[in-house]
């Protein structure tokens, strides 16, 4: 994977798709959350499903990028 391909991934856990990646050996990692997608045979797996969430999170709306979101959703 080079480089000018994964500056145009974002990260398909953060609502707005502004999180970043960048890779960590086998994986990529959200500049957002930190969670971390597989790179198999080469390629990302960004399926949410097999995300491995940050530390002491146990699903997706625990992460800062979906209070954000829904913080700006009840605002409006």
């Amino acid at each position: 994977m080079d480089d000018a391909f994964l500056a145009q991934l974002r990260c398909p856990l953060d609502p707005q798709r502004e999180a970043t990646l960048s890779r960590d050996e086998q994986q990529l990692v959200c500049s957002g959350c930190t969670a971390h997608f597989p790179i198999k045979q080469g390629l990302p797996v960004l399926v949410p499903d097999e995300a491995e969430l940050p530390a002491g999170m146990r699903e997706v709306s625990q992460l800062p990028c979906h209070r954000r979101a829904n913080r700006r959703k009840h605002a409006n």
